[in-house]
């Protein structure tokens, strides 16, 4: 069985498809998988390109010929001359550009942070996020961070309404397979193994129905085969967090939740979406970068926790205190360690064989 990290279309997570209403993911968590989607090529015009294969900018289309896969509800997986690419920003679900308005924040340093309310352009990007992301990412580079989805282009685009700054990045990319996936196909494995196929999770109305069990044999068995694999995951990103901050970083809100850390297929965990970062330096403030710092704690916590809630079971309950715990213990001893990755392998084939039984919707 081949698993394709950087196009992982086996994959449930909370929000690296998309859900019907498009919350922040640090305001509601609910389950989405991976949706493939119709791509065509659109007009653009290049502001930078670091690569010497052309790579068109391609848009979401229901009548578009070329594959790929959802990433998020803005972005898109596609694979050109053997390659995997992100092209970030390029419509809104499977339906292309739309004319709404979807509330975000926007944010100016003028000698310390300004934020503001913006009313974002239904699937596109503004260059003052891009130009963010494209700095924030070469400072992370140079500070050691893993950064396994790489800025090679910037393209100014045009849309079906009036956005003069509309612009897409394009990100050669390792992986897209998130944390929030890992963890999920941990979970569902939990499930079957507790259950078997008669439990099921409707994915459409968000609700997980389980018949009658022993939570001491249902703990018996997280205990053994998977209360490590949920600590070790979030010990490491806790520890990232920590290098964060102790780099003069923060996460940023709306960013500071662990769909946003990408499993690496050698077992490392790296980075991406990095247009919500600010630095200590540009912020120009020790006290507001230590009290953010700890928004960013705390929003990792309640994301990890609150990805439990949607199924009200005991056991996703715990699963959600041990994601804190090991949260918690690796921000405190900065400690990292990579994780196995044949047993990941093992959990991803497992899932894959098995999801069909209880996932419903899929």
């Amino acid at each position: 069985m081949i698993i394709n990290f950087k196009c992982p279309s086996f994959a449930i997570g909370t929000h690296s498809g998309w859900n019907e209403k498009n919350n922040s993911p640090t305001t509601s968590l609910s389950l989405t998988k991976r949706i493939p989607v119709k791509l065509r090529k659109s007009p653009y015009e290049k502001v930078f390109f670091n690569t010497d294969k052309e790579i068109s900018y391609v848009i979401k289309s229901t009548k578009g010929d070329i594959s790929g896969l959802s990433s998020g509800a803005g972005s898109s997986i596609v694979e050109f001359h053997k390659i995997f690419f992100k092209i970030k920003r390029n419509g809104y679900r499977n339906k292309g550009f739309i004319n709404k308005q979807i509330p975000d924040r926007e944010f100016i340093i003028k000698d310390t942070l300004f934020e503001e309310t913006d009313n974002e352009v239904g699937g596109a990007m503004s260059d003052i996020d891009a130009q963010r992301e494209i700095k924030i990412e070469n400072e992370l580079i140079k500070k050691g961070f893993l950064i396994p989805q790489r800025i090679i282009g910037l393209y100014k685009i045009k849309t079906p309404f009036e956005k003069e700054d509309a612009v897409a990045i394009i990100q050669k990319i390792d992986t897209d397979f998130r944390a929030d996936e890992l963890t999920m196909t941990y979970l569902f494995n939990l499930f079957f193994d507790v259950y078997g196929n008669k439990c099921s999770f409707s994915l459409k109305d968000n609700s997980f129905n389980f018949p009658q069990y022993s939570i001491k044999k249902g703990f018996e068995i997280f205990k053994k085969h998977y209360s490590k694999l949920f600590f070790e995951l979030a010990r490491n990103i806790g520890s990232i967090y920590r290098k964060f901050h102790d780099e003069g970083y923060l996460r940023g809100i709306s960013n500071s939740w662990y769909g946003n850390e990408l499993i690496c297929e050698d077992g490392n965990i790296g980075v991406c979406d990095l247009e919500s970062c600010f630095s200590r330096e540009e912020i120009n403030d020790n006290e507001i970068f230590e009290e953010l710092a700890k928004t960013d704690y705390n929003l990792a916590i309640t994301a990890f926790y609150d990805s439990m809630n949607c199924f009200e079971n005991s056991l996703a309950s715990i699963v959600g205190s041990k994601l804190v715990e090991g949260f918690r213990e690796g921000y405190n001893s900065k400690e990292y360690k990579k994780l196995d990755i044949n047993i990941i392998k093992d959990q991803i084939k497992k899932f894959i064989k098995n999801k069909e039984k209880i996932i419903k919707d899929d």
